[in-house]
């Protein structure tokens, strides 16, 4: 069993910190222009990067040597997240390699999942940011505050890039920033705008993946210091997989999530606009005549799923309830000879088919998975021509919910780039078409869809993702 004594580590971290923030500036200091190589695009690795780490990570061992550690250098997914050191040997490396200050060390302390310890830490500058759970939040030993921020229009945000999200889901975020009045920069490195979100320089950041030795230290540094920030992994395989960011003074938090659609870990009683609901037509054609399918998908709430002359209108003749809290009595031709007691049962004007999603948590992690396969089959379906199967006719499809803003979205989206991954690359891309089409305000991306349904069509694509390695994915 590892013994814990965390002011041993707390004592260890500043000093490993330091020690290794030095070495990196040695490095900085006698660098030659270009010597640095890409790992992916826009990723920038230097022979500091690997030596800092190998000095954090001997210095690490030598101290707790049944310690894990997770660096950014030499990731492997960790075993356990008892007591994990997550390492970040310089932040903000496309800085470094190209001679610009704005460059750190960041490491934190896991203890069971939460992270207990942080310290961030830019040699150039000698600023030295430290944070203990429940503790503190200090810069040089003095205190930390959050902005008392409370207008956008008055706000400073940093946008950090991620190369796993499309450009247009970027822009998107800073589009929505902009039109809140506020104000986006960017600096190159996480760790730090995190920091001077803590310290009050900057109001809010966003990034919509970052890697855990990025962040975690920071999030638990903007936490301690009065702000509020997304949702941070509890065990060691969300660690390692990295997460949405959202860090902010507590009180623009509200608007720097609906801006981004991250969802805060803690939200405040939520602003009226989070729950307005905006106009939209009670039936939206979000694509038509679909790659591989020939149909048009549409998305619509009750009041247009109710309208048979609209679904007419539109020659729709499949339907795709989403919500288990939403039913409707399609039967337009009454089964002969049915009990007086018994409701009615027959043939409707479609073929209806019943999902049935919470729109929120509650849901198993296979039920959107569930629905891509329900939507794939209702369009594969041949009815029989028999008396009792009087619709037969196919035609276009639509998917509702009752807003048609949230479950339905989640559905159509996962749908979209799954059957068609050349023009919808991402879900991210998707989303973005399915959100234009149905006329959803960037006021309501925070909840269209709600970031539950959000992960559960990312669960669906990594389950494809695996069928299609195992060569067991099906064909059409």
């Amino acid at each position: 069993m590892i013994h814990i004594d965390i002011e041993q580590r707390e004592a260890a971290l500043k000093r490993i910190i330091i020690e290794a923030g030095e070495s990196a500036l040695r490095y900085f200091q006698s660098r030659k222009a270009g010597e640095y190589q890409l790992k992916g695009h826009q990723d920038i690795l230097t022979e500091a990067d690997t030596a800092v780490e190998a000095l954090v990570l001997q210095a690490i061992t030598d101290a707790f040597p049944d310690d894990l550690v997770l660096g950014e250098e030499s990731a492997h997914p960790p075993a356990s997240a008892e007591s994990l050191w997550v390492v970040d040997p310089i932040d903000g490396t496309a800085n470094y390699a190209r001679g610009i200050t704005h460059f750190c060390v960041c490491i934190a302390w896991v203890h069971q999942g939460i992270t207990e310890l942080g310290a961030i830490y830019n040699p150039v500058s000698k600023e030295l940011y430290q944070t203990r759970r429940g503790h503190y939040a200090l810069k040089n030993d003095q205190p930390l505050h959050c902005n008392a921020i409370d207008d956008m229009q008055q706000a400073c945000l940093e946008l950090g890039w991620s190369s796993r999200h499309s450009q247009r889901r970027y822009l998107d975020v800073m589009a929505a920033m902009l039109n809140q009045g506020a104000s986006v920069r960017r600096g190159g490195s996480g760790a730090l705008a995190l920091a001077w979100v803590a310290e009050g320089r900057t109001d809010g950041y966003v990034e919509l993946h970052m890697n855990a030795w990025d962040c975690l230290a920071g999030l638990l540094l903007v936490r301690e210091a009065g702000g509020q920030t997304g949702p941070v992994p509890g065990d060691a395989a969300g660690i390692f997989n990295g997460l949405p960011v959202l860090a902010s003074a507590p009180g623009i938090a509200a608007s720097v999530a609906r801006a981004s659609g991250i969802p805060l870990d803690t939200p405040p009683t939520p602003l009226p606009a989070l729950t307005t609901h905006y106009p939209r037509p009670p039936l939206s054609l979000i694509v038509s005549d679909f790659p591989g399918w020939e149909v048009d998908i549409y998305i619509g709430g009750s009041s247009g799923v109710c309208d048979a002359a609209l679904l007419a209108e539109h020659d729709i003749g499949i339907v795709i309830n989403c919500a288990v809290n939403l039913d409707i009595d399609w039967v337009t031709t009454p089964e002969d000879l049915a009990a007086a007691h018994l409701l009615n049962h027959g043939s409707g004007a479609v073929r209806y088919y019943k999902l049935g999603l919470i729109d929120g948590d509650g849901n198993a992690p296979e039920m959107l998975h569930a629905g891509y396969y329900l939507m794939r089959s209702a369009l594969q379906q041949q009815i029989p021509d028999k008396p009792s199967y009087r619709n037969r006719k196919r035609g276009n499809i639509l998917v509702n919910c009752r807003g048609g803003r949230s479950r339905s979205v989640a559905l159509v989206a996962l749908f979209m780039h799954l059957e068609c991954p050349q023009r919808y690359p991402t879900l991210d891309d998707a989303l973005t078409v399915v959100r234009d089409k149905r006329q959803l305000h960037p006021d309501e991306w925070f909840e269209t869809p709600k970031p539950s349904l959000t992960r559960l069509a990312e669960h669906a694509i990594a389950i494809e993702n695996a069928l299609s390695a195992a060569g067991l994915r099906h064909e059409r």
